[in-house]
Formats: structure tokens, C-alpha cells, sequence
């Protein structure tokens, strides 16, 4: 619209859609320039496939996340995020059982001013957790397939990570951060076809970590920026479902394979960078059987 020689241009209205694409788009703009410290990553799920008393698992898993490779000074890094997971379990009842789990990990993460990000780092982490655990199954169905667990326990481990790179002067630094982990969980799980070669498992873990005795030597303005700074004051909470499967042989009852696939979601208010993801894929024995058919054939 024209008013004598001037020209009005038409008012600009940001809508409630606009504004959101605005805040997304401030919010990835913010997050590209941010390498992350990752203070947890998930672990596997011991899911044991009982149905009475002397049912035994031994497992070995080897895990992993996902990881993005990343560009420091122009030359690329490879990220990595794997590990592996030793589980045991043991029903002493037909309705009690026992558990233990450890978990270790060695990971990499790396961020570059020629990416446009604060950091010109590579970190690397080291994970190791022990857990011990009580739990309870039943079976739910009269065919004996369907079998609802619950396991509870603590786990005590040790994190940390070493942080490698420049400032934004450009200036060659290091960093270290330890620190110990307490971990309390509660784990319920339907599993379907507990009887069979193959079974499949929901679980649904709840987390609690504490971090305590932590040592380092970032600034009191990095681990601000890091979301490393309030680690001790509150625990976090992750919630962690699964899916687990497990793969039978008929003629070695005593071996199975078993993959999972598992997420972690931070249900904190307190923010802190986690790993999101574990897959993981290994071998399952039940001793005892194993022994049993051993022995069988050496009758024969």
C-alpha cells in the first residue's frame, strides 16, 4: 500500500508455528556448537528365561551405541561407543532369583572449530559397573509361556573420561574427570514363549545414579558449560526399555543366542549428556543343562 511517495510494508505476524520453527531452529544452532560430555551410558538387560528352581543364565554380551565420527582440525576421528556385558543369574526357588552383571565400556566422542562447534577435542571415556540384584518370577499362563519378573539391586562402579585439545585461543589443553557411580534399579519384564527355543522379553528398567567422590581438573566455567557441575547434587533418573530375544537349539539345550536392543531416557529435571542407545548380541548358557547333556552323552 502507497501513501503520497512512501511505501508501508505489511507487518510481519509471527505466528505460534513460526515461532516454533524460530526456537527449534536457535536450539540446533546452539546444540552445533556444543560437544558433549556423556556421564552414562546404558547397559544390557539380564533378562534370565526361568521356570523353576536350578535354572541357571551365563551370558556375554558384546555392546554397543551409537556414534557419530566427527572432524578435529580437519582430520577425521573415529568415534566409538562398545563394550561388553557379563551376566549371571541363578533361581534358588521356583520363584526367587539372584543376579550379578558388569558392564564395561570404552567410548569416543570428538568435536572441531572447522565444524563450526566451541571445541576442538577428542574424549575419551572408560566405564566399568558391578551389580548385584534379587528377584521375583511367576508364570502367568496355565501353558507355562507367558512368565512376569522383577529384579531389584545396586550396582558400584567407576567413570571417567580424559578430554584432549585446544581452547578457543587455540591453545593446547587437557582435561580429566573421575568420578565414582551408584547405581539402584528396578526391573520389571514379560517374557513370551519361556518354555521354547525362542523367547521374547519386554523390560523396562528404572535407574537411579548417584555421582560422588568426583575428581577433576575442568574450571569452575567449563564444567558450567559441560552440564558436569551439578552432578552431586541430586541423583538422575533414566528410564530404559528393552527388547530382548532369545534363540534355542533343540540338540544343545544348554546354548542360546540372545540380541537386545535398549534406550535410555533422562526423566530428571537436571540436565546431563547420556548416551541414548545399546545394542548387544552374544551367547547364553545354562551351565547345568550343558553339564546334564554332557554327561547324557557320555553314557551313550
Amino acid at each position: 500500500m502507497k501513501t503520497g511517495t512512501h511505501t508501508l510494508l505489511p507487518a510481519y505476524r509471527c505466528t505460534p508455528l513460526a515461532f516454533s520453527f524460530l526456537l527449534l531452529a536457535f536450539c540446533c544452532s546452539l546444540y552445533s556448537c556444543y560437544t558433549p560430555r556423556y556421564v552414562y551410558s546404558p547397559s544390557a538387560h539380564n533378562v534370565p528365561v526361568f521356570v523353576k528352581k536350578g535354572d541357571s543364565k551365563l551370558a556375554f554380551n558384546y555392546s554397543a551405541n551409537a556414534a557419530d565420527n566427527a572432524v578435529k582440525d580437519s582430520v577425521p576421528v573415529k568415534a566409538k561407543a562398545r563394550g561388553y556385558d557379563i551376566q549371571a543369574a541363578y533361581a534358588i526357588t521356583n520363584h526367587w532369583a539372584l543376579q550379578a552383571n558388569y558392564y564395561h565400556r570404552t567410548e569416543r566422542n570428538a568435536g572441531d572449530f572447522d565444524a563450526g562447534t566451541r571445541d576442538s577435542v577428542v574424549i575419551n571415556y572408560k566405564r566399568q559397573l558391578t551389580e548385584i540384584g534379587l528377584g521375583y518370577y511367576r508364570m502367568i499362563d496355565d501353558n507355562k509361556q507367558v512368565t512376569l519378573q522383577v529384579f531389584a539391586g545396586v550396582g558400584f562402579g567407576k567413570f571417567s573420561l580424559d578430554d584432549n585439545g585446544k581452547d578457543q585461543n587455540r591453545v593446547l589443553r587437557s582435561r580429566y574427570h573421575q568420578m565414582h557411580v551408584t547405581k539402584l534399579y528396578l526391573q520389571p519384564s514379560l517374557t513370551v514363549g519361556s518354555s521354547s527355543n525362542f523367547s521374547g522379553s519386554f523390560s523396562s528398567r528404572f535407574s537411579v545414579i548417584y555421582f560422588s567422590k568426583i575428581n577433576t581438573d575442568y574450571t569452575a566455567t567449563e564444567q558450567d558449560n559441560y552440564k558436569l557441575d551439578s552432578l552431586s547434587y541430586s541423583p538422575r533418573v533414566f528410564w530404559e526399555p528393552s527388547v530382548v530375544n532369545t534363540f534355542g537349539f533343540k540338540k544343545l539345550p544348554g546354548l542360546k543366542l540372545e540380541f537386545q536392543i535398549g534406550f535410555a531416557f533422562l526423566v530428571s529435571r537436571r540436565f546431563v549428556d547420556a548416551r541414548s542407545f545399546n545394542f548387544s548380541g552374544g551367547l547364553l548358557f545354562d551351565l547345568p543343562k550343558l553339564f546334564a547333556l554332557n554327561h547324557h552323552s557320555s553314557k551313550n
